[in-house]
């Protein structure tokens, strides 16, 4: 049985940390932070949910998305690294502009190369932690982290 402290942070800190990793991703090519950072505070908000829950819960509703997910960031991150290409250089920035409504929007390939990058931390993360929580349990997933 999981302790009911776990059960509580899980509730209050884990939406906080998914919050923190979006803004932490968001405001990351123009100042400190990216997809590095925030793709381990989401990884850290999942094993805080692994924690409050059960490593079976856990495997059984995000297990399967992790390796794909993992190849996708790796995509996306190259993809946009030879995006640069076009533009004079490996890794150059390319920026498209487009208004929406009232707002202006603006994104480029470091935004997408730090979407990538969060998208491969989070998946090998959090698979490295599932399993390494199974270990701990014997193998059994059914147990308590």
């Amino acid at each position: 049985m999981t302790e009911l402290y776990l059960r509580l942070l899980d509730r209050v800190l884990t939406p906080t940390l998914l919050v923190l990793a979006l803004l932490l991703f968001l405001r990351g090519h123009d100042l400190p932070g990216g997809g590095f950072i925030a793709g381990l505070v989401a990884a850290a908000a999942i094993q805080l949910h692994i924690l409050g829950t059960s490593v079976a819960a856990t495997d059984k509703a995000l297990g399967s998305r992790l390796l794909p997910l993992v190849g996708w960031g790796l995509l996306i991150a190259v993809t946009s690294a030879i995006i640069g290409l076009s533009a004079g250089g490996f890794f150059k920035g390319v920026w498209v502009q487009f208004t929406l409504g009232a707002y202006e929007i603006k994104i480029g390939t470091p935004v997408t190369f730090d979407l990538g990058v969060g998208m491969v931390v989070v998946g090998m993360a959090v698979t490295y932690l599932l399993r390494l929580a199974e270990q701990s349990n014997g193998g059994d997933t059914e147990g308590q982290p």
